[in-house]
C-alpha cells in the first residue's frame, strides 16, 4: 500500500469549499465565474495563481463575516499534481538513502513501493536517482547480478546533455560490477565510451577507466591492449601513490603471461619492498602468488615453495571481510596444483569456494568448479553438479565452457544419468529464457 497520496487542485477546492460551507457562486465573487470553479473541481481547468488569491480573498471575507478562523495555505491549494509527485519522489529517495545503510528486506520493500509509484509519475532525473541507489544498496550486499540491472537502467535514461558530474559515476559504477561478474567486453565498451565522450574528464575518473579496462583486457589474454591502457595510465597517476602500485601489479602480471618473467620479477621484487613497509599484507600476499607461478613455469620449485609458505604465514594477517580474500585462495589452489600436490589445491579451492559464496562471486565459483572437476573423484562430483545449477541460475547464463567440461567428465565415467540431468537442467534453462 502507497504511503504518499496525490490529491488533484480539483479535489483540494471542494474540500475548502465543503470545510467552510460555501458554494461555487460564493468563491467566484465578482472577479471569476462560477464555470471556472466548476471547471477547475472536476480537473477540466488549470487554477492559477491569480484566480487562486481572489478564492482566498473572498474566503476571508466570508470568514470574518461569520467569525470563523481563516488559516489555509494558498502555496498548498494550487500545488498540482506533478508537483507533489516530485516531493514525493524526494521524500523516497532520502528513505532510500538512509534505509540502504540496513541489510535487511526494508530496502527493497521501499524500493518496490517506489517503481510502483514510478509508473504513474516519471521525472527522469528522479529515476535515476533511485535507480542509483538501487544499484548502490545490491552492490554493497554482493548482489552484482540486480545492482548492474538497476545502474543499467540509470545509464538508459542519460541524455547526451546532462552533466558530467551525473554521467560518469554511473559508468564508473558500472564498469565496477561488470567486472565482478566476469563481463569483461560489457565492461571494456563501458570504459571506452566514457574515455571517448569526455574528452574533458578529470585525471582520477580517466585512470580508473583506464586500469578497468586493463584488468578486462588482462583477463580476455588480450596483453597488448592491457599494456597500452598501463602506460597511459603511468603519465597520469603519481608515483608512489597506491594507484601507482596497483597499476604496476597489473603491468608485472601481463609481462609475466607474455613470458617476459625478468622484467616481471623486477617490478615484483621492487613493488614487495613497499608493501613489506607499508605492512600491507593483501597485495604482499598477491605479488608472492604471481612470482611464485613464475618460478613454477621456470621448474624453479625450491623459490616457488618458499614464496607460498611466507603467503600462508602471511594469510592471518588479512581481514576476512577482504575482498580479494575469494582470488588469494583460488591463487594458493592454483599455485599447488602446479606443484601437483591435489590435497593442498584441493583445500585452498574449498576454501576459496567457501569465500565465494559467502561473497556472492558467482564468476570466481564458476572459476573454482572447473578447477576442481580435474580433483574431485566421481563421489563429490554429485556437489560440483549442483553448484553448477546454483552459478547458473544466480548468473541468469550458462557457462558452456565448464558445462562442457562437466559432460565430458560424467561421459568419461559412463554416468549417463548426471549428463542427462545436466542437459534437463540447460534446455529449462534456455526455454524459461526465451
Amino acid at each position: 500500500m502507497a504511503r504518499y497520496e496525490i490529491v488533484s487542485v480539483g479535489y483540494k477546492l471542494k474540500s475548502l469549499r465543503k470545510k467552510y460551507g460555501v458554494n461555487q457562486d460564493d468563491l467566484a465573487g465578482s472577479e471569476i465565474t462560477r464555470n471556472l470553479i466548476s471547471q477547475i473541481e472536476h480537473n477540466k481547468a488549470r487554477l492559477t495563481r491569480k484566480s487562486a488569491e481572489v478564492m482566498f480573498k473572498n474566503l476571508r471575507v466570508i470568514c470574518s463575516e461569520r467569525n470563523v478562523e481563516f488559516n489555509e495555505d494558498i502555496e498548498y491549494l494550487i500545488e498540482d499534481e506533478k508537483t507533489q509527485a516530485k516531493k514525493i519522489l524526494d521524500k523516497y529517495i532520502d528513505e532510500l538513502k538512509d534505509l540502504s545503510l540496513y541489510k535487511d528486506i526494508s530496502f527493497v520493500n521501499r524500493l518496490n513501493e517506489v517503481e510502483d509509484f514510478l509508473v504513474k509519475w516519471s521525472f527522469e532525473d528522479k529515476k535515476i536517482s533511485i535507480y542509483t541507489l538501487a544499484g548502490d544498496y545490491f552492490c554493497s550486499i554482493n548482489d552484482f547480478y540486480k545492482s548492474s540491472i538497476y545502474y543499467e537502467k540509470a545509464r538508459s535514461l542519460i541524455s547526451l546533455d546532462m552533466p558530467e558530474n551525473m554521467v560518469i559515476p554511473i559508468l564508473r559504477k558500472l564498469s565496477m560490477v561488470y567486472f565482478y561478474m566476469g563481463k569483461y567486453e560489457y565492461d571494456i565498451k563501458c570504459c571506452e565510451f566514457a574515455l571517448d565522450r569526455f574528452d574533458d574528464m578529470n585525471e582520477e575518473y580517466t585512470a580508473i577507466f583506464l586500469y578497468n579496462s586493463a584488468l578486462c583486457y588482462t583477463k580476455l589474454k588480450q596483453y597488448d591492449k592491457s599494456l597500452k591502457r598501463l602506460e597511459k595510465l603511468e603519465r597520469i597517476i603519481e608515483i608512489g601513490t597506491e594507484k601507482y602500485y596497483r597499476a604496476m601489479i597489473h603491468k608485472a602480471v601481463c609481462l609475466q603471461y607474455q613470458q617476459r618473467y625478468d622484467e616481471s620479477l623486477d617490478i615484483y621484487n621492487n613493488i614487495l619492498l613497499h608493501f613489506a613497509k607499508e605492512r600491507d599484507y593483501a597485495n604482499s600476499v598477491i605479488v608472492m602468488l604471481n612470482a611464485a607461478e613464475i618460478y613454477i613455469d621456470e621448474s624453479n620449485i625450491e623459490k616457488a615453495m618458499e614464496y607460498l609458505k611466507t603467503v600462508e604465514e602471511n594469510m592471518v594477517n588479512l581481514d576476512e571481510t577482504h575482498p580479494k580474500i575469494p582470488n588469494i585462495y583460488f591463487e594458493l589452489g592454483s599455485r599447488y596444483y602446479g606443484l601437483k600436490d591435489l590435497n593442498n589445491s584441493k583445500k585452498y579451492y574449498l576454501k576459496a569456494l567457501e569465500y565465494a559464496k559467502k561473497f556472492k562471486y558467482y564468476f570466481v565459483i564458476e572459476d573454482i568448479i572447473f578447477e576442481l572437476i580435474d580433483i574431485y573423484g566421481s563421489e563429490e562430483m554429485s556437489q560440483l553438479k549442483q553448484e553448477f545449477f546454483m552459478v547458473t541460475s544466480k548468473l541468469d547464463e550458462i557457462n558452456s565452457k565448464l558445462m562442457i567440461k562437466m559432460i565430458k567428465y560424467y561421459t568419461s565415467i559412463s554416468d549417463f544419468q548426471s549428463i542427462n540431468e545436466i542437459c534437463e537442467f540447460s534446455e529449462k534453462f534456455i526455454k524459461e529464457k526465451l
